[in-house]
């Protein structure tokens, strides 16, 4: 087995690239705290790090959505990260690599004059830029069973647009329900498709997407759903409202289609449960195929694949790659 300089992925989740720098959890001693996007399972223990650690760092939309979060960071301690960046820890170089994932995601990249170590953090493919030839990689892989396949996902994007727009057509508003993040790519993604149908968000969204316009971002129409502009909206019944994931389960309402956004779909592109209800598979990780072409890219020397956030499917990943592709690969913790 190849040798792992250190780099680990500890039992309360954070990544560890070198002695000074920890990834998307807390670990003792860690100088620079890495954040490479905002989804709850990646902030582990992101207080302790900021009362701790000397920097959290990540790309500049990232430590501005965490700000629009609630997350008070000390101005002294924020280190923002611009895409290629590099700064200078200890003995070697952190940077941060372009990740597909939501807005402001990030891969993390620490080479020093001994090791190279990396972490993809969450991302698929296309527009993720592949960390190749590395020491030790670090890979999330959240589906690592060979059955997690969506053979569909590079043209999910415009099959949820035309859905969208066919029910808006029809004089539906359209419900969406997806986890932070997904949310504001999802919206993104509607006006690249050319919908133009004013968002109804909460407070919590609204906030976000602010954030999104600052850094360049181009949302169009947002309606605070609690204002009078709000209700106006509602009345013309040409909008899409967007709610948290798990505001699913109490979506019987007749007055509007409500639309489910989920990776764990895998059977088909969408299922339509009733005239107004309906399931996308829709994901901002990659499916196993392209876990599998990521590695085979990458051609780490060791590959890690963190089973603190994948479960058994990273140590059913972390077989495959070592039998089927011929890299060594262990699960950890």
């Amino acid at each position: 087995m190849q040798q792992s300089f250190g780099v680990t992925v500890t039992d309360r989740g954070a990544i560890i690239l070198s002695k000074s720098i920890s990834v998307d959890g807390y670990a003792d001693g860690a100088i620079v705290r890495v954040v490479t996007h905002i989804h709850s399972d990646h902030l582990l223990d992101l207080s302790r790090s900021i009362r701790y650690a000397e920097f959290i760092a990540a790309t500049p939309l990232t430590l501005d959505l965490l700000g629009a979060l609630g997350h008070r960071i000390p101005e002294h301690k924020k280190l923002p990260m611009p895409i290629g960046m590099k700064v200078q820890v200890d003995d070697g170089v952190l940077r941060l690599v372009r990740a597909r994932h939501i807005p402001g995601s990030a891969s993390v990249v620490f080479e020093s004059s001994e090791f190279s170590a990396g972490y993809t953090g969450d991302f698929k493919l296309p527009g993720t830029d592949i960390l190749r030839g590395l020491d030790v990689l670090v890979i999330d892989a959240t589906y690592g069973l060979p059955e997690w396949v969506r053979p569909w996902q590079e043209e999910i994007d415009y099959l949820l647009a035309d859905i969208v727009l066919d029910e808006l057509r029809k004089g539906s508003p359209v419900h969406i329900y997806a986890y932070n993040g997904k949310i504001e790519e999802v919206m993104l993604l509607l006006r690249e498709m050319g919908v133009d149908a004013p968002y109804l968000v909460g407070v919590r969204h609204y906030r976000v997407l602010r954030v999104l316009e600052k850094h360049g971002y181009r949302i169009g129409d947002v309606v605070l759903e609690s204002s009078r502009e709000g209700w106006e909206v509602k009345r013309s019944r040409w909008y899409i409202r967007f709610s948290h994931y798990n505001g699913w389960r109490h979506s019987n309402g007749r007055d509007a289609v409500h639309i489910l956004l989920t990776g764990w779909e895998f059977s088909e592109p969408y299922k339509r449960l009733s005239t107004n209800r309906l399931i996308v598979s829709f994901s901002d990780h990659a499916d196993f195929s392209q876990l599998v072409e990521y590695v085979k890219e990458a051609k780490p020397k060791l590959l890690l694949v963190d089973s603190y956030r994948g479960g058994r499917a990273a140590r059913v990943f972390a077989l495959y790659v070592s039998r089927r592709l011929n890299i060594p690969a262990l699960a950890v913790p």
